[in-house]
């Protein structure tokens, strides 16, 4: 910590950090051009650099630099170094150029791009690490979900075990909890195998910069029916490693590839609570699988339905109860509520005529099995 210290640099001294979480893969070995030009795509890139231009660079927050290889990379800062290097620079842009050259015109006038910034010069990026989880990962400044995931998974491998402790001792540093720090880790390694497997041939509509990591990482860690029909098991030191790559590359295109209709076989992402209900009912797992019914058709064929019946006739009896417990207290009832009235009690009358015919038969069968 002592030769940590605040030092005023040269802008065209400091780079762009190869390991920054926020950059695809694609990118960890790219020029700084083409970084430059990946964080343009970024609309708030443009918007930093406006701000910049007209009213100068604030030195309030410090950009925190390591030195590697004889060069000081800015660990934290990245996307202010790129507005001031692109202001300076606008030739380096090859994404929406007129715009940054209109931006560089403006700073320049107004004499608002820097020749050098203080920043906080760090011994090395263990000591940046604690500031950017907490920053970054469960802080006011939040990265995207694949970049926090990609963060955690770079400081677990130094860790060397998945032993839950270590979940937890993760979680301390950036101020989170276990639970969420191995969902994220599942969900970047189930991530890894996809990209590894050329997207399972969904490359044309599915990338780094497309992929919601939160579908397969709830989906593995919620629902341990899924997570079984994959291979993978969640609490073993490799979960992957008894990996079935056919059923995972199954459960990756029903999640992400877009069909004829416009959407995935899950739909709506309220529908990921069906999957394991129907993985786990082998009628329902033919349909959905085999047969091409819709995840809410197959769903229809598990004990589902019998779940939301119930659900709802609970929630019906407690607002009839609570009803019941008012009516005593009414001024001005109208026909309409008694209309409203007696449609319940005819539903109700339907829905016992129901439940007594199929336990009737039910009854039956068992009989006749016995």
């Amino acid at each position: 910590m002592a030769n940590n210290q605040f030092i005023s640099v040269q802008v065209n001294q400091l780079h762009l950090d190869p390991e920054n979480p926020r950059l695809p893969e694609r990118l960890k070995n790219a020029s700084e051009k083409e970084v430059l030009n990946w964080m343009l795509s970024d609309a708030t890139l443009v918007d930093l650099m406006a701000s910049i231009a007209e009213n100068g660079f604030f030195n309030g927050e410090p950009i925190l630099v390591v030195e590697e290889d004889n060069k000081l990379v800015v660990v934290e800062g990245n996307r202010r170094l790129a507005s001031i290097k692109l202001l300076a620079n606008p030739l380096l842009a090859s994404e929406s150029p007129r715009t940054i050259k209109v931006l560089s015109d403006t700073a320049t006038s107004k004499q608002t791009i820097p020749n050098e910034i203080w920043v906080y010069k760090c011994s090395n990026r263990i000591e940046v690490q604690n500031y950017l989880g907490f920053r970054h990962v469960s802080g006011v400044k939040q990265w995207p979900l694949l970049s926090k995931a990609r963060y955690l998974y770079e400081l677990f491998l130094k860790k060397g075990s998945r032993d839950y402790e270590v979940y937890k001792e993760l979680a301390r540093e950036i101020g989170s909890k276990g639970a969420y720090v191995r969902k994220l880790l599942i969900g970047y390694e189930a991530f890894q195998i996809i990209k590894n497997h050329n997207w399972f041939g969904m490359g044309d509509s599915l990338n780094e910069e497309t992929f919601d990591l939160s579908l397969i990482s709830e989906v593995l860690n919620n629902q341990s029916i899924v997570a079984e029909f994959a291979g993978v098991v969640i609490n073993n030191e490799k979960p992957f490693e008894t990996l079935q790559l056919e059923n995972f590359e199954q459960l990756v295109k029903w999640l992400y590839q877009i069909t004829e209709t416009g959407k995935t076989r899950i739909g709506d992402n309220r529908n990921l609570r069906l999957l394991g209900k129907v993985l786990q009912n082998e009628e329902a797992k033919k349909a959905f699988i085999e047969d091409g019914k819709s995840i809410s058709e197959a769903s229809e064929l598990t004990d589902l339905s019998d779940e939301n019946i119930r659900f709802y006739l609970n929630e019906a009896n407690i607002n009839l109860n609570e009803a019941q417990r008012l009516i005593h207290k009414s001024k001005l009832p109208t026909p309409k509520d008694q209309a409203l009235l007696e449609e319940i009690i005819d539903a109700a009358e339907v829905i016992g005529t129901q439940l007594k015919r199929i336990i009737r038969q039910n009854k039956l069968k068992t009989e006749l099995n016995d």
